[in-house]
């Protein structure tokens, strides 16, 4: 990993007859200065935890690892309700929704299924077929043996033109319209994007859109194609680049309000780089390394907080700023850096890699992990589940797809899981 921390070039090459020159044009020597008086000896107050200075030509030693609190992790006592499924359904990979009563979800085989608050509901299986070179989306209408079954079976990738069924990773909800998504691996840089939605008569229809994926890239941060607007507590973000801190094989620019913000030098910037504004003038910026960058728009402050990975930053309420990683070793860490002391707390998070919710309330996830803070407390729980994908109410109701670590079942030579939902309701643990 690159090492921004060290002495600059400048520095290094700054030879030692260059200061002897700069005394020599000085004219005569003046009178020594008068020795300075002992300095106090040092209060209590003096050893409270201080923001770390910004790094000058000549200071550019590495930041001191941060000493952190450990937080308290209690137990989560809330409950878990299971939501009934259709029979020998597998693995739901992703839930969106417009209310607690209209939940919607997509299976791993492609079944769509929809919660009206009293069932679930099977709402078909839609069928999409892209080329199998370049993911480029086939009309079957018009090319109908492509499309033949036998013909779909014998279809290889990158092989002679056929058809490949597109097998559906998510599921949104965009206003009226119900959408499952795709994208297309082809082995090269991008991703093909390939759509479904649901019409009015209840038939699924597909698309492709005339922009592809830049691959690799983060969702939520720009897609090589369009900049992204976020707006963070006043703050407006505008990323581009191809995408700023997204697209690796692209420029990296971060424009603040429109205005050109400078990056730190010599950064490997990639696609699991993270930035986060709490106001206009306190940037963060993690992209490799034990470092952490907080910047004011002008200069950027190293803080080592000991994470060799970072997944997420965001902030709360009380000028706290929160980062989810991991240390060296791979353990996952919450920690949460107070501003306005300089200091913090480390809360051991082992499985959590995502965040649903806000700096006030939130849960976190992982295949087998599930944390929750309520404002005050964090708390560990043990979900009945293993977790794909999570949706979470505006009152807090959380919503557990995924599938159930103790029901299989056997598909040919594939041993397929059984899929499995949980509620979980809002309110105190």
């Amino acid at each position: 990993m690159a090492n921004s921390h060290g002495p600059t070039r400048a520095a290094r090459a700054l030879p030692s007859f260059a200061l002897i020159t700069l005394f020599a044009c000085s004219g005569p020597p003046l009178p020594p200065p008068p020795t300075p008086a002992a300095s106090p000896a040092p209060t209590e107050a003096a050893k409270s935890p201080a923001e770390p200075p910004k790094l000058s030509l000549l200071q550019m030693d590495e930041p001191p690892v941060q000493t952190l609190a450990a937080g308290p992790v209690a137990t989560f006592a809330g409950r878990f309700e299971p939501v009934p499924l259709p029979p020998q359904m597998p693995t739901i990979v992703s839930v969106d929704a417009r209310s607690e009563r209209d939940v919607w979800m997509v299976a791993a085989d492609g079944h769509v299924l929809r919660w009206d608050g009293a069932r679930v509901v099977d709402r078909g299986t839609p069928q999409c077929f892209t080329d199998s070179c370049c993911g480029t989306l086939v009309d079957c209408a018009k090319q109908p043996a492509m499309c033949a079954k036998k013909a779909v079976e014998d279809c290889q990738p990158f092989g002679p033109s056929c058809a490949l069924p597109v097998s559906w990773s998510s599921i949104r909800i965009d206003g009226d319209d119900v959408i499952v998504r795709a994208l297309v691996e082809t082995g090269g840089m991008r991703a093909s994007v390939v759509e479904s939605r649901l019409g009015k008569k209840g038939r699924w229809a597909c698309e492709q859109g005339a922009e592809d994926y830049v691959y690799p890239g983060s969702a939520g941060r720009g897609d090589g194609a369009h900049a992204v607007e976020l707006s963070v507590d006043g703050a407006s973000l505008h990323l581009e680049g191809s995408a700023v801190l997204v697209n690796a094989y692209g420029g990296n620019l971060l424009l603040l309000d429109g205005r050109r913000v400078p990056l730190p030098n010599d950064l490997a910037y990639g696609p699991d780089a993270q930035i986060a504004a709490r106001a206009p003038d306190d940037l963060w910026l993690w992209v490799s390394g034990e470092s952490a960058w907080r910047g004011n728009g002008l200069s950027w402050t190293p803080l080592s907080l000991g994470l060799e990975a970072v997944n997420d930053i965001w902030f709360d309420a009380k000028e706290a700023a929160w980062i989810l990683g991991a240390e060296v070793e791979g353990k996952e860490q919450l920690v949460r850096w107070d501003v306005g002391k300089g200091g913090g707390q480390r809360f051991e998070t082992p499985g959590a890699t995502y965040r649903k919710g806000d700096g006030k309330d939130f849960w976190l996830l992982g295949e087998k992990a599930l944390y929750r803070w309520d404002g005050a407390t964090l708390r560990r729980a043990a979900p009945p589940l293993l977790i794909a994908h999570a949706w979470r109410s505006p009152s807090g109701e959380l919503w557990l797809v995924g599938s159930d670590p103790a029901a299989k079942t056997t598909q040919g030579d594939e041993e397929i899981r059984m899929g499995a939902v949980f509620r979980v309701p809002g309110g105190k643990p």
